[in-house]
Formats: C-alpha cells, structure tokens, sequence
C-alpha cells in the first residue's frame, strides 16, 4: 500500500492526520442520503456528529430537513446545518453519566449521517482520557476514534432512527471490534454494506479502506441486505452505485459465524468457501503462538552473528515463502535479560529453539516459512505442529486458497496477528495429499522446485481435493494475485 506524509496540513492549518478529518466525495454524500430517504421519507431532523466542511449535507438541506451539526474544530462558514462546536465524544459522555438507570438515551434525530474521524491509532485524546472513556464505552473498547463515534450514534439512536455512515472497513473483521459488530447485530437493522475502492481519498492523501453502512436503530425492521465487494476505482464504484449493481444477502449469509469467528462481516463470499469455516480451526488442532518482544531491538538484535550474538532471530518472512533467512541474532544471554528488563519479554518459553513455522506478520500478502531448530522467534504467528505435519502444513499455508481466506475474510488490516492466524481452517486431508504437499515443500527448501511452480502445484491439488469450483477458483486466483503485485 501506498505510504504518505505524516502531517497532512489543510487550507485551514488543521493537521488532517491527527484530526482524523478527511471530506467526503459528493457523489458519496448524495448516495448515502437517497437511500435513508427511501427508508424513510418522512423524517424531519437530522445529526451529523462530525461534520468537517458539512459535505455530507447539502442533499439532505436541498430536502428541506432540520439539521444539526458538531464538530471540535469550526471549518468554515456553515450553510447547511446548526452548527455547535462541541466534542461528540464528550456530548455523548454527558449523555451517559445523566442516563437514568437502564433507560435508552434515545436522541430526537430521524438520521444520524457520518464519516467519523479517522484515527486508526491511539492518539494523545484516547492516552489522555482512556480510564474514563474505558467506563463509557466499557462494552466496546476504546481502540481509536471512529469505532468510539459509530457506537456513540448506535446508542444515541431513537428506534427507526437511520444511520448512514462511512467507515474504516477494518472493524468488519479485526478482533478488537467485535464487540462493535455486536453492537450493531443486537441493535440494529443492517440495509447496507458496501466496501469503497481503495482509491475514494487518494487525491486527499489518505490511503484509507472503508466502507458505507446504512443501519436502522431496531430489529424489526431487518429484511435482505444490500452489499458491494470492492469496486477496482472510484469511477467503477459510481457506476456500481449508479446502475445499481448490488447483490441482495440474508444476515445469516452476511457474518462468518458467532462462535469462532467473531462475527466478522463478509461481503460476498462464495457458499463453499464459507463452509470451509466448518472445519477446524488451525489454533484448534496446533500450537499457533507469539514469542519474544525485546523492547529494544537496536540494543537486543544484531544484523549480522558475533560474539554476543549467535542465536537465530525470526520475525516477519515478508513475502518470502517456505524458506527465509533469519531476521537478525538475538543476544545470547536474552532470557537472563528477560528477567530484569521490564519491556524485554520472553512469551512462550518452551516453544524457544523449537522447530515449527513462522508466519508473516505485516504487509498485504500472507507466507509461511520453515522455522528450524535451534531459533527463536518474535512476535509474529508461529506454529508448532508434530514434525509429521511441518511440512504439508507449510504448503497449505502458502495456498492462494490461504492467502485469499486471511487477506479477503479474516483480517482487512495490514497486520496479522497469531490470533487471526489461528481462525484459518484446516481440511481433513487424507495422508496421500498431505505427503504430496510435503514433498513440495521440502523440493522448494531444497532448492529443487521454484516458489511459482510450487504454488501452483499446491493449488491445484487443494482445489481439487477441496472440490471447489471453476468460478471461484477463478475469484480466489485473482484475489491472490492481485494481492502479489500491489505492493
């Protein structure tokens, strides 16, 4: 993925990065509110809790509605809305401590309308409030600024109220915010959901992914959904919008499933690849953890082996697959370290020096490398099966059918977790294809077979033993190699 500066100033002096404020596109703001107009024509009163330029509310003023807005910084002269310059995080506290009992807040609004601050990282606000944000928002979590605002509006929300929102897609999958999604599928009406071309801010800098929800406060109102995979650009996505080209889905055919899965949204993904979720999961039949955290890498890791520092460290593989050269050598003395340096931690210690697997752990492909005895490993998923199973493992792992079940269902972000790692299922291989998988990947560690042929192989024995079919052998193919060549 593209990287951009790390302050971003706009016309008004206000660092875009750090205010989280991105303008939404018009044909964006005019989409969003058509549609809670068709839900409901007939409301009167509209909220937007962080109206920036107020470009999300010229249509909803051409319809002659009522509108409030909020912001904590007074971009412009406001044409459309009431503005108060009032922090909707802090609105919404005060609306908190003053609730009486279990009573529902219930604001007076027929439309909450959103792009709520972008903020995926903690910034000075949430570490400087973050005890006293933890009790508000104490079902959800505090993670970052727009998950705080989509659960502040969700609770705020009247029944029938509607809520049309843009949103990082990151909170359809990540664990943190499944108790976000839980909110939404105990409280509301899902309408929508409809991911946004990687693209939609890019003339802003931002290499933001997201998402538009349209929601209805109340269950009652829940008939199929609406939803949109990712259009390639921002010009597929107005035609998308325009032609209407959505595909209809049932709630059921909409999350991944509760028990396991964290109730992850997927959005448009074939019957059968779901089903693999029936499976095992991986977490469920081997060991898949993290290891150590120095605190201090520049003091704890050498790029090159010497005195002090003989032991292999792995990390990260990256993009390699199957095979990687160790990240760097940690000391040698680095448990005795562990235990009198507060942020040098030793995770797991009786996997150390364990022969297993180690897995990618950032950026948008997903790898699996042979992690030999005699190493250490750092916080990155790392797998420790019984040797048997090594090396049929390693290949799977390394399956287009994988990297399409992490980086199209699991996790949207760029980091993977052991957590996320765990969740992938594990067919019931007989012993024929296990043994055909581990030949292969052993000829790659071996020099003997390239990566390319390798993965090829590997896929076609997969989908054949899996009996998926041409169509989506064909989707998951593109997924996977789309993926390969964008970064």
């Amino acid at each position: 993925m593209a990287r951009f500066e790390k302050i971003l100033i706009d016309k008004n002096g206000v660092d875009k990065r750090e205010a989280g404020y991105y303008s939404t596109p018009l044909f964006i703001s005019e989409y969003i509110t058509n549609e809670l107009l068709k839900i409901n024509p007939f409301g009167k009163k509209v909220l937007d809790p962080a109206v920036g330029n107020e470009e999300l509310l010229k249509f909803f003023f051409q319809k002659g509605k009522v509108i409030d807005s909020f912001d904590i910084i007074e971009y412009d002269d406001y044409r459309y809305s009431n503005f108060s310059k009032v922090d909707f995080i802090e609105f919404y506290k005060d609306k908190k401590v003053n609730q009486f009992f279990n009573s529902a807040i219930d604001l007076e609004y027929d439309y909450y309308i959103a792009n709520p601050p972008y903020n995926c990282h903690e910034i000075d606000y949430i570490r400087e409030n973050k005890k006293e944000l933890n009790q508000i928002f104490n079902e959800v979590g505090v993670h970052n600024m727009y998950s705080m605002f989509f659960s502040a509006i969700i609770d705020l929300a009247k029944e029938g109220a509607l809520i049309g929102i843009i949103v990082s897609d990151s909170f359809l999958t990540a664990t943190m915010h499944s108790p976000l999604r839980q909110q939404i599928i105990n409280n509301c009406t899902i309408h929508q959901v409809l991911l946004c071309p990687s693209d939609l801010f890019w003339s802003q800098k931002a290499d933001v992914r997201t998402c538009i929800m349209i929601l209805q406060k109340g269950k009652k109102y829940q008939k199929q959904i609406l939803i949109s995979n990712r259009a390639k650009d921002t010009s597929d996505f107005k035609r998308i919008l325009n032609e209407r080209k959505l595909k209809e889905v049932t709630i059921d055919q909409l999350l991944l499933g509760e028990s396991k899965t964290a109730n992850q949204f997927i959005i448009d993904i074939d019957d059968k690849i779901t089903d693999l979720f029936k499976y095992k999961r991986l977490g469920d039949t081997f060991k898949c953890i993290t290891g150590i955290s120095t605190g201090n890498d520049s003091k704890y890791l050498s790029k090159e082996k010497k005195d002090g520092f003989t032991i292999p460290f792995y990390k990260n593989p990256g993009r390699r697959k199957f095979k990687t050269e160790p990240d760097a050598y940690i000391i040698d003395n680095f448990i005795d370290e562990s235990l009198i340096v507060k942020d040098f931690m030793v995770r797991n210690k009786t996997y150390i020096f364990n022969e297993g697997i180690t897995c990618s752990s950032m950026g948008l492909p997903f790898s699996a490398c042979y992690l030999p005895e005699g190493a250490t490993f750092g916080v990155n998923a790392n797998i420790f099966p019984p040797k048997a199973d090594i090396f049929w493992l390693i290949s799977y792992l390394n399956s287009s059918l994988v990297t399409f079940l992490v980086r199209g269902i699991l996790i949207r972000s760029n980091m993977v977790t052991s957590g996320y790692i765990s969740q992938i299922p594990i067919p019931e291989f007989d012993n024929l294809i296990k043994d055909e998988l581990s030949i292969i990947s052993k000829d790659v560690i071996n020099n003997n077979l390239s990566i390319h042929n390798a993965i090829k192989i590997i896929d076609d024995l997969v989908f054949k033993y899996l009996n998926i079919n041409e169509n989506t052998v064909s989707k998951i193919m593109a997924f996977a190699n789309k993926l390969s060549i964008s970064v």
